[in-house]
């Protein structure tokens, strides 16, 4: 894909992420407090059911299938059939919301689950287009949505300020991107053959789907759990400070999308190294420059952004900073192991972590209130990127000690062991 494209990935997350933000100001503007609580719910639901298709089948596409270079139709049709029936299975979901809310509301719910098999297919068509090594097509998928849907939902807004109207138009700009990446990929959604990619790659994509599981699970059950020590207010004021380092999610999001495909490609070659401390530079880099913009930022602004909330939230900035530079090690960690698939040793970290995140804060927030409970979320991540430290030094000895380098061998072969097989077992 080359450093160039690298660049264009990030800058399609980076589109896709303002977009969405805008789309959700819009609907904020037009909806009525209830109206937006409920949308908050549904959206919610929509976001963590992405977050599921992209564990499970588009980490899997880039870390199994970026090697094989531009895939034929038949294969772009199984992937996209694998979204349509992901889709299809998580869709009923979000229909029980609908079912559940009061009639004022059930319109609204309907048009957000309409709008998820059409967000989830475009979204895999996102990752095939930069697993191909393609992502300028990727951003123009990115960008005809944000250009249609963001100028429909104005108009809307401006014109009926109907919320589930300002929805619809949000995902009629997924559907018209979607028709727009179709006709780029020369293939169409095959349901059957989607069932035979999701069979042939259940391992590791139901370990990926495993791993963002746990993850999600933890961290949400934890943030109902902690408001019996600390109330809602202190819950809020946590929240409130993560969302002010939140960009940061999203760039190293994107970076890790980027650059895994370039590791698989690189494997066994001195460029491997290379990039994954290329990759090591720039998310400290975003990790510092980030942190410091937070710690700096003037109180008029930050009441500006958050509100009330802001007076609680700006005592907890540093524990989050820290945090996010404790995450430094941890998304690196985890490209190296999709790159090379060291499956196990990213459970192993991932699981560490969600079980620290679950139970540290709630033992610290009885302790020491909600900035011992800040702090316990600091200490979950370093102590889990340490622990992916320790195993990965333990697993690369005992793999060089398995399998003695020859001479002139790429100091990054040991990373290959675990990949064995698996280069065929893409291409079948």
């Amino acid at each position: 894909m080359g450093r160039f494209g690298r660049y264009v990935a990030i800058g399609d997350q980076a589109v896709s992420s303002i977009s969405n933000f805008v789309a959700v100001a819009i609907t904020a503007n037009v909806a009525t407090a209830g109206e937006f609580g409920h949308f908050s719910l549904g959206y919610a639901g929509l976001l963590l059911f992405l977050g599921a298709q992209r564990a499970l089948i588009g980490e899997t596409l880039l870390v199994r299938y970026s090697t094989a270079g531009v895939l034929d139709s038949k294969g772009r049709s199984a992937v996209l059939g694998a979204s349509v029936l992901t889709a299809a299975a998580l869709l009923p979901l979000l229909l029980v919301g609908a079912v559940l809310a009061d009639e004022s509301s059930k319109l609204l719910w309907l048009m957000i689950a309409g709008c998820l098999p059409f967000v989830l297919v475009q979204d895999t068509l996102r990752y095939l287009f930069i697993c191909e090594g393609r992502p300028w097509q990727a951003l123009w998928i990115d960008g005809v949505w944000a250009v249609v849907s963001i100028a429909s939902m104005g108009i809307v807004a401006l014109n009926t300020g109907s919320v589930w109207a300002v929805v619809l138009c949000w995902g009629g700009g997924a559907a018209f991107a979607l028709a727009v990446g179709l006709l780029l990929a020369g293939a169409l959604p095959s349901p059957r053959a989607g069932r035979s990619w999701l069979r042939a790659n259940r391992n590791p994509g139901w370990r990926y789907l495993g791993e963002f599981s746990a993850l999600n699970a933890s961290n949400l059950v934890v943030l109902y759990l902690l408001a019996i020590p600390l109330g809602a207010a202190g819950v809020g004021a946590l929240r409130a400070a993560q969302l002010l380092f939140s960009p940061l999610n999203t760039a190293f999001s994107a970076i890790k999308m980027a650059v895994i495909p370039e590791l698989v490609r690189s494997r066994g070659t001195t460029l491997f190294r290379r990039r994954l401390i290329e990759t090591l530079m720039v998310v400290a880099a975003l990790a510092g420059i980030w942190g410091v913009v937070v710690m700096l930022l003037p109180a008029p602004v930050g009441s500006l952004l958050l509100g009330d909330t802001w007076h609680s939230a700006s005592e907890l900035r540093l524990p989050y900073f820290l945090q996010y530079v404790a995450m430094v090690p941890y998304t690196v960690l985890l490209a190296y192991y999709r790159s090379v698939q060291a499956n196990r040793l990213s459970t192993f970290m991932r699981a560490a972590l969600a079980l620290l995140t679950l139970a540290l804060p709630l033992a610290l927030a009885y302790a020491g209130g909600t900035r011992a409970a800040a702090w316990a979320f600091t200490l979950a991540v370093a102590v889990a990127a340490v622990a992916g430290v320790v195993a990965t030094a333990v697993w690369t000895r005992k793999t060089r000690t398995e399998t003695p380098e020859q001479p002139g061998s790429s100091s990054a072969r040991p990373a290959e062991t675990p990949l064995r097989g698996a280069g065929a077992a893409a291409r079948r």
